[in-house]
Protein backbone atom coordinates (compact mmCIF):
# COMPACT_ATOMS: atom_id res chain seq x y z
CA UNK A 1 0.00 0.00 0.00
CA UNK A 2 2.92 2.55 1.03
CA UNK A 3 4.29 2.08 -2.87
CA UNK A 4 0.77 2.43 -4.36
CA UNK A 5 0.35 5.77 -2.47
CA UNK A 6 3.15 7.32 -3.50
CA UNK A 7 2.58 6.17 -7.04
CA UNK A 8 -1.01 8.15 -6.92
CA UNK A 9 0.57 11.11 -4.97
CA UNK A 10 3.09 11.67 -7.70
CA UNK A 11 0.65 10.87 -10.64
CA UNK A 12 -2.37 12.67 -9.84
CA UNK A 13 -0.01 16.01 -8.63
CA UNK A 14 1.78 15.42 -11.95
CA UNK A 15 -1.55 15.50 -14.02
CA UNK A 16 -2.61 18.64 -12.37
CA UNK A 17 0.68 20.29 -12.76
CA UNK A 18 0.50 19.18 -16.26
CA UNK A 19 -2.46 20.45 -16.68
CA UNK A 20 -1.99 23.90 -15.86
CA UNK A 21 1.33 24.12 -16.96
CA UNK A 22 0.12 24.68 -20.48
CA UNK A 23 -0.80 28.58 -19.53
CA UNK A 24 2.41 28.93 -17.21
CA UNK A 25 4.93 30.00 -20.41
CA UNK A 26 1.81 32.55 -22.13
CA UNK A 27 -0.22 33.17 -19.37
CA UNK A 28 0.94 37.36 -19.34
CA UNK A 29 1.25 37.64 -23.08
CA UNK A 30 -2.52 36.18 -23.26
CA UNK A 31 -3.34 38.78 -20.76
CA UNK A 32 -2.14 40.96 -22.52
CA UNK A 33 -2.89 40.54 -26.21
CA UNK A 34 -6.55 40.71 -24.64
CA UNK A 35 -6.19 44.60 -24.10
CA UNK A 36 -4.58 44.53 -20.26
CA UNK A 37 -1.78 46.07 -19.14
CA UNK A 38 1.12 45.56 -17.09
CA UNK A 39 -0.21 46.69 -13.44
CA UNK A 40 -3.93 44.95 -15.26
CA UNK A 41 -2.24 41.83 -15.49
CA UNK A 42 -0.98 41.66 -11.47
CA UNK A 43 -4.52 43.22 -10.24
CA UNK A 44 -5.85 39.94 -12.29
CA UNK A 45 -3.53 38.00 -10.09
CA UNK A 46 -4.55 39.29 -7.35
CA UNK A 47 -8.11 38.51 -7.16
CA UNK A 48 -6.80 34.93 -6.75
CA UNK A 49 -4.30 35.70 -3.91
CA UNK A 50 -7.19 37.57 -2.10
CA UNK A 51 -9.83 34.77 -2.50
CA UNK A 52 -7.48 32.87 -1.53
CA UNK A 53 -6.08 34.53 1.97
CA UNK A 54 -10.00 34.56 2.74
CA UNK A 55 -10.90 30.77 1.69
CA UNK A 56 -7.57 29.07 2.46
CA UNK A 57 -8.02 28.32 6.57
CA UNK A 58 -11.87 27.44 6.10
CA UNK A 59 -10.95 24.94 3.20
CA UNK A 60 -8.11 23.57 4.82
CA UNK A 61 -10.56 22.59 8.17
CA UNK A 62 -13.12 21.56 5.99
CA UNK A 63 -9.94 18.99 4.48
CA UNK A 64 -9.54 18.11 8.29
CA UNK A 65 -12.68 17.95 9.25
CA UNK A 66 -14.36 16.07 5.98
CA UNK A 67 -11.79 13.86 4.27
CA UNK A 68 -8.81 15.18 2.42
CA UNK A 69 -10.32 13.33 -0.80
CA UNK A 70 -12.98 15.15 -1.27
CA UNK A 71 -11.62 18.48 -1.37
CA UNK A 72 -8.97 16.93 -3.81
CA UNK A 73 -11.88 16.26 -5.82
CA UNK A 74 -13.64 19.85 -5.45
CA UNK A 75 -10.56 21.31 -6.39
CA UNK A 76 -9.80 19.87 -9.48
CA UNK A 77 -13.38 20.51 -11.33
CA UNK A 78 -13.34 23.84 -9.65
CA UNK A 79 -9.28 24.92 -11.31
CA UNK A 80 -11.39 23.25 -14.60
CA UNK A 81 -14.28 25.45 -14.89
CA UNK A 82 -11.37 28.63 -14.18
CA UNK A 83 -9.53 27.63 -16.71
CA UNK A 84 -12.58 27.47 -19.65
CA UNK A 85 -13.83 30.81 -18.02
CA UNK A 86 -10.15 32.15 -18.90
CA UNK A 87 -10.59 30.86 -22.67
CA UNK A 88 -13.58 32.32 -23.51
CA UNK A 89 -13.05 35.89 -21.22
CA UNK A 90 -12.35 38.64 -23.45
CA UNK A 91 -12.62 41.41 -19.94
CA UNK A 92 -10.81 41.98 -16.87
CA UNK A 93 -14.01 40.89 -15.09
CA UNK A 94 -14.42 38.09 -16.84
CA UNK A 95 -10.54 37.06 -16.18
CA UNK A 96 -10.96 38.19 -12.35
CA UNK A 97 -14.01 36.03 -12.33
CA UNK A 98 -11.69 32.90 -13.41
CA UNK A 99 -8.72 33.42 -10.88
CA UNK A 100 -11.56 33.55 -8.34
CA UNK A 101 -13.12 30.41 -8.94
CA UNK A 102 -9.58 29.14 -9.38
CA UNK A 103 -8.43 30.42 -6.04
CA UNK A 104 -11.11 28.63 -4.40
CA UNK A 105 -10.23 25.48 -5.91
CA UNK A 106 -6.51 25.53 -5.14
CA UNK A 107 -7.63 26.05 -1.69
CA UNK A 108 -9.23 22.81 -1.37
CA UNK A 109 -6.07 21.35 -2.69
CA UNK A 110 -3.17 23.14 -0.43
CA UNK A 111 -2.36 21.63 1.89
CA UNK A 112 -5.62 18.71 1.87
CA UNK A 113 -3.32 16.53 -0.68
CA UNK A 114 -0.08 16.49 0.95
CA UNK A 115 -2.17 15.74 4.18
CA UNK A 116 -3.82 13.01 2.83
CA UNK A 117 -0.51 11.51 1.54
CA UNK A 118 1.38 12.31 4.71
CA UNK A 119 -1.39 10.81 7.08
CA UNK A 120 -1.98 7.77 4.48
CA UNK A 121 1.94 7.01 4.90
CA UNK A 122 1.75 6.82 8.67
CA UNK A 123 -1.38 4.78 8.70
CA UNK A 124 0.61 2.35 6.13
CA UNK A 125 3.68 2.69 8.90
CA UNK A 126 5.84 4.54 6.39
CA UNK A 127 9.84 4.17 7.54
CA UNK A 128 11.77 6.28 5.13
CA UNK A 129 12.19 9.60 4.90
CA UNK A 130 10.22 12.35 3.31
CA UNK A 131 12.64 14.69 1.82
CA UNK A 132 13.43 12.33 -1.06
CA UNK A 133 9.96 11.46 -1.45
CA UNK A 134 9.20 15.26 -1.54
CA UNK A 135 12.55 16.15 -3.83
CA UNK A 136 11.30 13.23 -6.01
CA UNK A 137 7.75 15.16 -6.39
CA UNK A 138 9.50 18.47 -7.31
CA UNK A 139 11.68 16.29 -10.13
CA UNK A 140 8.87 15.42 -11.39
CA UNK A 141 6.35 17.80 -11.02
CA UNK A 142 9.28 20.41 -12.96
CA UNK A 143 10.06 17.74 -15.83
CA UNK A 144 6.32 17.82 -16.90
CA UNK A 145 5.96 21.12 -16.23
CA UNK A 146 8.16 21.74 -18.66
CA UNK A 147 6.61 19.20 -21.30
CA UNK A 148 3.38 20.98 -20.79
CA UNK A 149 4.47 24.42 -20.67
CA UNK A 150 6.30 23.95 -24.16
CA UNK A 151 3.17 21.93 -25.58
CA UNK A 152 0.94 24.78 -24.33
CA UNK A 153 3.33 27.62 -26.07
CA UNK A 154 3.10 25.70 -29.10
CA UNK A 155 -0.05 25.70 -29.28
CA UNK A 156 -0.80 29.35 -28.34
CA UNK A 157 1.06 29.96 -31.84
CA UNK A 158 -1.60 28.45 -33.36
CA UNK A 159 -4.45 29.94 -31.13
CA UNK A 160 -4.07 31.84 -27.75
CA UNK A 161 -6.92 30.13 -26.22
CA UNK A 162 -5.82 26.57 -27.06
CA UNK A 163 -3.41 26.09 -23.99
CA UNK A 164 -6.45 26.84 -21.37
CA UNK A 165 -8.70 24.37 -23.21
CA UNK A 166 -5.77 21.72 -23.30
CA UNK A 167 -5.32 22.49 -19.66
CA UNK A 168 -8.76 22.48 -18.06
CA UNK A 169 -9.58 18.78 -19.90
CA UNK A 170 -6.46 17.55 -18.84
CA UNK A 171 -7.59 18.92 -14.69
CA UNK A 172 -11.03 17.33 -15.29
CA UNK A 173 -10.08 14.06 -16.10
CA UNK A 174 -7.34 14.06 -13.26
CA UNK A 175 -10.68 14.82 -11.05
CA UNK A 176 -12.75 11.91 -12.22
CA UNK A 177 -9.85 9.21 -11.65
CA UNK A 178 -9.39 10.58 -8.36
CA UNK A 179 -12.95 10.38 -7.61
CA UNK A 180 -12.88 6.46 -8.69
CA UNK A 181 -9.34 5.54 -7.23
CA UNK A 182 -8.32 7.97 -4.20
CA UNK A 183 -8.80 6.36 -0.56
CA UNK A 184 -8.89 7.50 2.81
CA UNK A 185 -8.94 4.29 4.89
CA UNK A 186 -7.95 6.04 8.01
CA UNK A 187 -10.39 8.48 7.79
CA UNK A 188 -13.18 8.24 10.15
CA UNK A 189 -16.20 9.79 8.62
CA UNK A 190 -18.65 11.34 11.09
CA UNK A 191 -22.75 11.58 10.92
CA UNK A 192 -23.41 15.29 9.42
CA UNK A 193 -24.64 17.59 12.29
CA UNK A 194 -24.20 21.54 11.15
CA UNK A 195 -23.93 22.96 14.67
CA UNK A 196 -21.28 20.16 15.24
CA UNK A 197 -19.00 20.35 12.37
CA UNK A 198 -19.28 24.13 12.31
CA UNK A 199 -17.62 23.87 15.95
CA UNK A 200 -15.33 21.25 14.35
CA UNK A 201 -14.41 23.90 11.88
CA UNK A 202 -14.21 26.59 14.79
CA UNK A 203 -11.51 24.45 16.74
CA UNK A 204 -9.28 23.15 14.29
CA UNK A 205 -9.14 26.92 12.72
CA UNK A 206 -8.48 28.24 16.91
CA UNK A 207 -5.93 25.57 17.50
CA UNK A 208 -4.06 25.94 13.86
CA UNK A 209 -4.00 29.77 14.40
CA UNK A 210 -2.46 29.10 18.19
CA UNK A 211 0.29 26.63 16.55
CA UNK A 212 1.79 28.77 13.95
CA UNK A 213 2.05 32.08 15.98
CA UNK A 214 3.53 30.21 18.82
CA UNK A 215 6.03 27.58 17.51
CA UNK A 216 8.99 29.13 16.75
CA UNK A 217 10.30 27.10 13.64
CA UNK A 218 6.11 27.27 11.80
CA UNK A 219 6.98 31.29 12.90
CA UNK A 220 10.17 31.48 10.95
CA UNK A 221 8.82 29.26 7.83
CA UNK A 222 5.71 31.75 7.66
CA UNK A 223 7.71 35.09 7.83
CA UNK A 224 10.40 33.35 5.27
CA UNK A 225 7.17 32.62 2.56
CA UNK A 226 5.45 36.04 3.07
CA UNK A 227 8.63 37.58 1.86
CA UNK A 228 9.76 34.76 -0.53
CA UNK A 229 6.43 35.20 -2.12
CA UNK A 230 6.26 39.34 -1.81
CA UNK A 231 9.54 39.22 -4.24
CA UNK A 232 8.94 36.44 -6.18
CA UNK A 233 5.75 37.97 -7.90
CA UNK A 234 7.38 40.20 -10.42
CA UNK A 235 9.73 37.94 -11.85
CA UNK A 236 6.18 35.07 -11.88
CA UNK A 237 4.58 37.96 -13.90
CA UNK A 238 7.08 39.55 -15.75
CA UNK A 239 9.26 37.06 -17.50
CA UNK A 240 7.37 36.84 -20.53
CA UNK A 241 7.21 40.43 -21.48
CA UNK A 242 10.71 40.86 -20.22
CA UNK A 243 12.44 38.11 -22.40
CA UNK A 244 10.02 39.29 -25.53
CA UNK A 245 12.06 41.65 -26.32
CA UNK A 246 14.77 39.21 -26.83
CA UNK A 247 12.65 36.49 -29.08
CA UNK A 248 10.68 35.75 -31.75
CA UNK A 249 7.87 33.57 -31.10
CA UNK A 250 5.70 32.34 -28.29
CA UNK A 251 6.62 29.13 -28.84
CA UNK A 252 10.51 30.70 -27.34
CA UNK A 253 8.85 31.28 -24.19
CA UNK A 254 7.98 27.59 -23.82
CA UNK A 255 11.89 26.72 -24.10
CA UNK A 256 12.51 29.29 -21.75
CA UNK A 257 9.87 27.97 -18.94
CA UNK A 258 11.48 24.58 -19.89
CA UNK A 259 14.68 25.79 -19.30
CA UNK A 260 14.17 27.06 -15.52
CA UNK A 261 12.08 23.72 -14.88
CA UNK A 262 15.05 21.70 -15.63
CA UNK A 263 17.02 24.25 -12.83
CA UNK A 264 13.95 23.71 -10.29
CA UNK A 265 14.55 20.38 -11.26
CA UNK A 266 18.27 20.26 -10.28
CA UNK A 267 17.88 22.21 -7.01
CA UNK A 268 15.36 19.92 -5.76
CA UNK A 269 17.86 17.22 -6.81
CA UNK A 270 20.54 18.15 -4.41
CA UNK A 271 18.45 19.61 -1.74
CA UNK A 272 19.19 16.33 0.70
CA UNK A 273 22.82 16.72 -0.45
CA UNK A 274 22.74 20.09 0.09
CA UNK A 275 20.69 19.73 3.69
CA UNK A 276 23.29 17.03 4.73
CA UNK A 277 26.39 19.46 3.89
CA UNK A 278 24.87 22.34 6.00
CA UNK A 279 23.39 20.02 9.22
CA UNK A 280 20.52 22.93 9.43
CA UNK A 281 17.73 23.29 7.87
CA UNK A 282 17.36 26.82 8.34
CA UNK A 283 20.27 27.84 7.33
CA UNK A 284 19.41 25.59 4.16
CA UNK A 285 16.39 27.79 3.95
CA UNK A 286 18.40 31.42 4.03
CA UNK A 287 21.01 30.10 1.96
CA UNK A 288 18.58 29.08 -0.92
CA UNK A 289 16.38 32.07 -0.64
CA UNK A 290 19.12 34.32 -0.85
CA UNK A 291 20.62 32.95 -4.16
CA UNK A 292 16.21 33.35 -5.47
CA UNK A 293 17.07 36.86 -4.21
CA UNK A 294 19.98 37.62 -6.24
CA UNK A 295 18.67 36.11 -9.07
CA UNK A 296 16.16 38.37 -9.08
CA UNK A 297 17.98 41.60 -8.65
CA UNK A 298 20.40 40.26 -11.09
CA UNK A 299 18.45 39.34 -14.28
CA UNK A 300 16.97 42.29 -15.69
CA UNK A 301 20.17 44.58 -15.17
CA UNK A 302 21.95 43.28 -18.28
CA UNK A 303 20.63 43.78 -21.61
CA UNK A 304 22.48 40.66 -23.03
CA UNK A 305 20.25 37.90 -23.40
CA UNK A 306 21.98 34.79 -22.39
CA UNK A 307 23.20 36.74 -19.03
CA UNK A 308 20.02 38.16 -18.40
CA UNK A 309 18.76 34.52 -18.74
CA UNK A 310 21.67 32.78 -16.58
CA UNK A 311 20.51 34.87 -13.66
CA UNK A 312 16.95 33.99 -14.02
CA UNK A 313 17.98 30.72 -14.19
CA UNK A 314 20.13 30.96 -11.12
CA UNK A 315 17.12 32.09 -8.83
CA UNK A 316 14.85 29.61 -10.50
CA UNK A 317 17.22 26.76 -9.19
CA UNK A 318 16.95 28.88 -5.58
CA UNK A 319 13.01 27.95 -5.43
CA UNK A 320 13.59 24.49 -6.28
CA UNK A 321 16.26 23.92 -3.79
CA UNK A 322 14.03 25.68 -1.19
CA UNK A 323 11.10 23.72 -1.52
CA UNK A 324 11.59 19.98 -0.82
CA UNK A 325 13.46 21.44 2.11
CA UNK A 326 11.44 23.99 3.73
CA UNK A 327 8.12 20.98 3.41
CA UNK A 328 10.22 18.10 5.10
CA UNK A 329 11.06 20.98 8.40
CA UNK A 330 7.52 21.58 7.95
CA UNK A 331 6.24 18.58 8.06
CA UNK A 332 8.65 16.96 10.99
CA UNK A 333 7.50 19.71 13.06
CA UNK A 334 3.82 19.71 13.25
CA UNK A 335 1.37 17.64 14.55
CA UNK A 336 -0.90 15.45 12.53
CA UNK A 337 -4.21 16.29 13.69
CA UNK A 338 -4.05 19.77 12.39
CA UNK A 339 -1.76 18.71 9.57
CA UNK A 340 -3.98 20.37 6.95
CA UNK A 341 -4.96 23.30 8.20
CA UNK A 342 -1.45 24.26 9.04
CA UNK A 343 -0.47 23.96 5.66
CA UNK A 344 -3.36 26.11 4.57
CA UNK A 345 -2.15 28.46 7.43
CA UNK A 346 1.25 28.78 5.69
CA UNK A 347 -0.43 28.84 2.29
CA UNK A 348 -2.17 31.45 2.76
CA UNK A 349 0.24 33.66 4.73
CA UNK A 350 2.43 33.20 1.42
CA UNK A 351 -0.62 34.40 -0.28
CA UNK A 352 -0.86 37.65 1.60
CA UNK A 353 2.29 38.24 0.83
CA UNK A 354 1.86 37.74 -3.37
CA UNK A 355 -1.10 39.73 -2.49
CA UNK A 356 1.55 42.89 -1.56
CA UNK A 357 4.14 42.00 -4.65
CA UNK A 358 1.63 41.85 -7.02
CA UNK A 359 0.47 45.09 -6.35
CA UNK A 360 4.06 46.95 -5.57
CA UNK A 361 5.91 45.18 -8.65
CA UNK A 362 2.72 45.48 -11.20
CA UNK A 363 2.61 49.24 -10.19
CA UNK A 364 6.76 49.85 -10.44
CA UNK A 365 6.71 47.75 -13.71
CA UNK A 366 3.67 49.68 -15.23
CA UNK A 367 4.78 53.40 -14.23
CA UNK A 368 8.59 52.64 -13.57
CA UNK A 369 10.07 50.12 -15.68
CA UNK A 370 10.48 46.36 -14.93
CA UNK A 371 13.94 46.23 -14.33
CA UNK A 372 12.90 48.71 -11.67
CA UNK A 373 10.28 46.31 -10.27
CA UNK A 374 13.05 43.51 -10.05
CA UNK A 375 15.42 45.04 -8.13
CA UNK A 376 13.70 46.15 -5.83
CA UNK A 377 11.97 43.14 -5.04
CA UNK A 378 15.46 41.45 -5.50
CA UNK A 379 16.99 44.00 -2.71
CA UNK A 380 14.03 43.94 -0.22
CA UNK A 381 14.27 39.27 -0.58
CA UNK A 382 17.60 39.53 0.28
CA UNK A 383 17.96 42.41 2.91
CA UNK A 384 14.96 40.98 5.14
CA UNK A 385 15.76 37.07 4.53
CA UNK A 386 19.51 38.12 5.95
CA UNK A 387 17.18 39.95 9.26
CA UNK A 388 15.50 36.82 9.86
CA UNK A 389 18.51 34.28 9.97
CA UNK A 390 20.24 36.78 12.49
CA UNK A 391 17.63 36.72 14.78
CA UNK A 392 15.36 34.09 16.86
CA UNK A 393 12.55 35.90 17.74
Amino acid sequence: MVKRTIRMYLLFGLLVNFGISFIAATYAVFLISRGLNLFEVNLVNFFFFATIFVWEIPTGAVADVFGRKISFVISCFLLSISLFIYAASYSFWGFALAETIAAIGQTFWSGAFQAWFVDKLKHHNYGGTLNSLFAREQQIKQGTGALGAMAGALLADKNIAFPWIAGGIIVFVTGVLALILMKEEYFVRKSFSLKREFQSVKDTIRISFGYGIKNETVRFIVLMGIVQWFAIMAANMQWQPFFSQFLPNKTSLGFIFGGAAACCIIGATISARFLRLLRSEKQSLVISQLIMGAGILLTTLFKNFPLALLMFLFHEAGRGLFRPIKDTYFNNNIPSKERATLLSFDSMMCHMGGMAGLVFSGAMAEYVSISAAWVSVGSILIIITLLLARHKK
